[in-house]
């Protein structure tokens, strides 16, 4: 499965360990924890496969690969994408 931003534009205020987004598309505000923050921003200059996006997540978290649960991870990406800030695509030429 490939990962791929769909809210572009994002303004972003760090608040330690939480990240308040601004979507200007939708002008919703979002407060996200630093994982889901980390998954987002590793999509901003393209898509992803889930496992390149996992492990990009963990290495800017700064744990151990496959440290980040694969649900929890699954559970952030579902949320991202219900708020439109995230689309899934099954392979790389969808994504394209």
């Amino acid at each position: 499965m490939i990962l791929m931003a769909a809210g572009r534009g994002l303004i972003w205020q760090d608040w330690g360990d939480v990240y308040l987004v601004y979507q200007p598309s939708s002008a919703e505000t979002h407060v996200f924890n630093e994982t889901t923050a980390q998954i987002l921003k590793c999509l901003e200059h393209g898509s992803l496969s889930t496992a390149t996006a996992k492990e990009r997540t963990e290495a800017a978290l700064g744990v151990d690969l496959g440290e980040l649960a694969a649900d929890d991870f699954a559970f952030a990406t579902m949320r991202l994408e219900e708020l439109g800030l995230v689309e899934s695509a099954d392979d790389v030429s969808t994504a394209q």
